[in-house]
């Protein structure tokens, strides 16, 4: 693009500098910028872009969006109100408003957002249909999967994506939304087909401040939706009333205690799945499902819904459901060839520890033994009703550290501990050794839940990424138990 088209798009508050030099490549990162890029310098979580335009203009920037007044005269220089909304509107026009070209799917929710959207694609690829997904495990085109800084990336990232995914023949975009990347203007720009709830609970309030900025937050996807799109929301969750009053679209509820237009009914569950019916106006399904869980139903139920609102057709939609086997760190089942489970997950909220625990308890008839912490530099607020959560649900309780960040894991712990009201609680501050005290005490039939990081490979203390996998701790723990036996 022409920088002078740039200019024209979003009518900026002021240029300096101009040239009508030609546009090869965006970024926002100064360490991405090569030859004839136009750099924004937009205001993160930790850095100012604006302190990086030197650098940027060094690797080759040969111009600049800025929101404030910068002493450069090599360059041009295009003021605007907010560069990171600018960004988004560019990138939607440089890459050709690729959403467009696809039917896009938003998930949003506290939970089960990476569930639902793995499951839907399963469907879709079963059905022969050809889907992408972006979202918490990375974006996956094809055999491509590569992965992204966060959930929702930057609209930069997004629409880059999006142009892959229409180059590359993909038909159906399934797509998680974070709250962040609503606050943040992230998914500005893109044209969403269908609006997906999961559920709502407490999470994020360390950005969002406030419960109800954070709901508020969420609903902005499903108002943003357009005249002719189709919202899905969970009428069991106590939120919905406010979803669908505020959506102006035709929505479809979905859920299992309320009259919903996709009903559930669990018929059976144990640890080798669960069998459900789905009432649909005057039809009955009949699912099958390996997952384990209570709360995978409310996974399971949307994606039936979505898949049948596309047309998808019945037989496909129920050959996708039964043969998908799950997310890594999503109630993973770790093969122990012990007389106890494992279980591996991604729950770090009150109310995903809440599912997660009752579901598991109510499939074992031995105890629940349950490790977990709580993310440094986050929400603190929700640290003591986790820890009120296990006490109420689980058998024994190690706490230990999750992903201290900047804080010490002790003081997280502590806080934790506010919430409990129990003697069976042991702190073990050494994530991996309180992975391998929980491996060695489990008996016959009891549980072992190791809750908080799921499919992640690291864990972060004090700025710095260390290698480490829940799943690979309790193997290594698993076969040497086996070996001392």
């Amino acid at each position: 693009m022409k920088l002078s088209r740039i200019i024209e798009i979003i009518n900026p508050v002021l240029v300096r500098n101009f040239t009508d030099v030609d546009i090869k490549s965006l970024a926002y990162d100064s360490r991405n910028v090569t030859a004839e890029t136009l750099f924004f310098a937009i205001h993160g979580e930790k850095y100012d872009g604006h302190k990086f335009i030197q650098d940027a203009i060094e690797r080759g920037a040969n111009s600049c969006v800025v929101e404030k007044e910068e002493k450069i005269s090599t360059v041009p220089l295009i003021k605007v109100e907010n560069a990171r909304e600018t960004l988004a509107k560019i990138s939607t026009h440089f890459y050709g408003f690729p959403s467009r070209k696809l039917l896009v799917v938003g998930i949003t929710g506290t939970n089960g957002k990476t569930t639902t959207s793995f499951l839907i694609k399963n469907i879709l690829d079963t059905a022969g249909r050809k889907a992408g997904l972006i979202g918490t495990m990375g974006y996956f085109i094809g055999d491509k999967n590569i992965n992204l800084p966060n959930t929702t990336p930057e609209s930069l990232w997004l629409q880059r994506i999006m142009r892959e995914m229409v180059d590359s023949g993909i038909e159906v975009c399934i797509m998680e939304v974070s709250s962040h990347g609503i606050k943040m203007g992230r998914i500005n720009n893109i044209d969403f087909d269908i609006g997906i709830l999961t559920n709502i609970s407490r999470d994020h309030l360390d950005f969002h401040r406030t419960f109800s900025d954070y709901v508020n937050t969420k609903l902005k996807l499903f108002q943003g939706l357009k005249e002719q799109s189709i919202a899905i929301v969970n009428l069991d969750d106590g939120e919905s009333n406010r979803f669908i009053k505020g959506i102006s679209t035709r929505c479809f509820t979905y859920g299992i205690k309320e009259e919903a237009h996709f009903k559930g009914e669990i018929k059976r569950i144990d640890e080798n799945g669960m069998e459900l019916l789905i009432r649909h106006k005057d039809k009955v399904f009949e699912i099958s499902s390996p997952l384990r869980g209570r709360y995978n139903a409310y996974n399971i139920i949307p994606s039936f819904a979505f898949s049948y609102i596309i047309k998808v057709k019945e037989e496909e939609i129920k050959k996708g459901i039964s043969s998908f086997q799950g997310v890594s760190g999503r109630g993973e089942r770790v093969t122990t060839g012990l007389a106890f489970n494992c279980i591996i997950d991604y729950a770090h909220t009150p109310d995903a520890l809440y599912n997660l625990f009752s579901s598991e308890k109510e499939m074992t008839d031995g105890r629940l033994i349950c490790v977990f912490g709580a993310g440094g530099d986050r929400d603190v607020g929700k640290r003591p009703e986790m820890g009120k959560v296990a006490a109420s649900l689980c058998d024994v309780i190690i706490l230990t550290s999750d992903n201290p960040r900047g804080e010490k894991p002790e003081s997280i712990i502590k806080d934790i501990l506010e919430g409990m009201n129990s003697k069976n609680v042991i702190v073990e501050v050494n994530r991996g050794k309180a992975i391998e005290t929980s491996i060695n005490m489990a008996k016959r039939g009891d549980i072992v839940i190791i809750a908080g990081k799921g499919h992640e490979r690291y864990q972060e203390i004090m700025g710095k990424r260390n290698s480490f996998n829940d799943r690979e701790i309790a193997e290594s723990c698993i076969r040497k138990l086996k070996e001392k036996n």
